[in-house]
C-alpha cells in the first residue's frame, strides 16, 4: 500500500481532531480558545507553509475552503 499523501484537508482534518480531543480531555462539549489554539498547533505542525504567501496564523482562514 502507497503512503498516504498529505493534503491541506488532511492536515485540516488532523487539526480538527487535535481541537475535538483537547476539549474532550478538559471535559468541555464546546470549543474554547484553548482547543482552537491546539487546532492551529496541530495545523501548522503539518501545513506549515501556505502556498500563497501567508502568516501560518492565518493560513487555515484564508486558504481552508472546507
Amino acid at each position: 500500500m502507497p503512503p498516504i499523501k498529505l493534503t491541506r484537508e488532511l492536515a485540516f482534518a488532523a487539526s480538527m481532531d487535535a481541537g475535538n480531543r483537547a476539549m474532550r480531555a478538559a471535559g468541555r462539549k464546546v470549543w474554547s480558545k484553548e482547543d482552537q489554539m491546539a487546532a492551529l498547533r496541530e495545523f501548522e505542525r503539518l501545513w506549515p507553509d501556505c502556498p500563497h504567501g501567508c502568516e501560518p496564523q492565518n493560513c487555515c482562514v484564508c486558504c481552508n475552503s472546507i
